[in-house]
């Protein structure tokens, strides 16, 4: 087992800051920004301040094609790609864009909206495996992520009491542990979780968080010590989000390829 301690299992920050996360909507787009013409961490629109670690991408259909040769000439290093939502929903976009960002280099892998309105962690979990969610240590499948976040026109909590969720996403996890190796990366945002989970995170759970703001953030969900991915923007300067890995090559490497990443609790 490697020695190597991920961040969410780093000790808390001593000084937290105010937080400014946003929700992102479901049916939102993305587009490319005008930072995007630049070159260097500038373009990357973010101050120098917070411009280390390697960034990358998140996309969905709304994206469509993506021109994945100019993703990665801009800067991007990896790309989440929406796969499924709920227990029957595919994106038709996922395979193209899935392909084409793995033909440019890019470490790849998918994503699954959580609806756990619609049916159970167990149900859910088999169709996202069944359709792109799946990870493998070839060093360019990234592990996959699981969204959890509001919907439009429903209710924030889903219908489930605060037990029930944390009961849904153990449910998911663990079984996306048994069948991969992996526990899948958890994907949102401090109000949401805040409001809906509580004070709880799911055992050696990586934390993607979304947090539109101009500096690091710092005041986290649940009981997250860390973020590994922060996504910083929607609107720009990659197509779809634009996200950040906290760390470096080889915190990277091991994040993408460790079949025991993490492993040892939180």
């Amino acid at each position: 087992m490697s020695s190597y301690r991920p961040r969410h299992l780093t000790p808390p920050p001593t000084a937290p800051e105010a937080a400014g996360t946003s929700r992102r909507s479901l049916l939102r787009g993305g587009v490319l920004g005008a930072a995007a013409l630049g070159t260097g961490t500038a373009a990357l629109g973010v101050p120098a301040a917070q411009a280390a670690g390697i960034y990358g991408q998140d996309v969905s259909g709304w994206q469509g094609e993506v021109d994945w040769s100019a993703q990665a000439a801009l800067g991007s290093r990896f790309a989440y790609v929406k796969a499924t939502e709920g227990r029957s929903y595919r994106s038709p976009a996922f395979d193209h864009q899935y392909r084409g960002a793995g033909n440019a280099g890019l470490a790849r892998g998918g994503y699954h909206f959580a609806r756990p309105d619609s049916g159970g962690p167990e149900e859910q979990l088999e169709f996202f495996l069944n359709n792109g969610g799946g990870w493998s240590s070839d060093g360019i499948t990234l592990p996959g992520m699981v969204d959890f976040e509001a919907y439009s026109g429903l209710p924030i909590d889903y219908g489930l009491s605060q037990q029930e969720m944390r009961e849904w996403i153990i449910g998911f996890s663990n079984g996306y542990r048994e069948q991969t190796g992996r526990r899948p990366v958890i994907y949102t945002n401090l109000h949401w979780w805040n409001d809906v989970v509580g004070d709880w995170t799911p055992v050696n759970s990586p934390l993607f968080l979304a947090a539109y703001r101009s500096d690091r953030p710092t005041t986290l969900p649940g009981r997250w010590w860390g973020w590994e991915l922060w996504q910083y923007s929607d609107s720009g300067p990659f197509a779809g989000d634009s996200n950040l890995w906290y760390g470096g090559e080889s915190d990277f490497e091991r994040f993408v390829g460790e079949v025991d990443y993490g492993a040892a609790g939180i």
